[in-house]
């Protein structure tokens, strides 16, 4: 006999993608929508490329527009840069 899948904490079949969600929802509450909507089918590069700089910042808007990872192949295109 099988058990239900529950939506909680096997919201994502990668259990990395779960894990993440765990430490966003426990960390930074307010980004775990924008993690969940990344994580979906539908979601958007832009979206994708927020995700992926705040992942690697650890949710820290600042040190994103900061950031000097010239080589990451993302940093061009990563959000909350100051307007030239």
């Amino acid at each position: 006999m099988s058990t239900p899948c529950t939506r909680s904490t096997d919201e994502f079949s990668d259990l990395k993608r779960a894990k993440m969600i765990k430490a966003v929802s426990e960390d930074a509450p307010s980004k775990a929508g924008l993690f969940r909507r990344v994580y979906s089918p539908k979601a958007n590069p832009r979206l994708a490329i927020k995700t992926k700089c705040l992942e690697c910042c650890w949710m820290d808007e600042a040190t994103i527009r900061e950031c000097t990872a010239r080589e990451c192949p993302l940093w061009s295109f990563r959000p909350y840069q100051k307007p030239q």
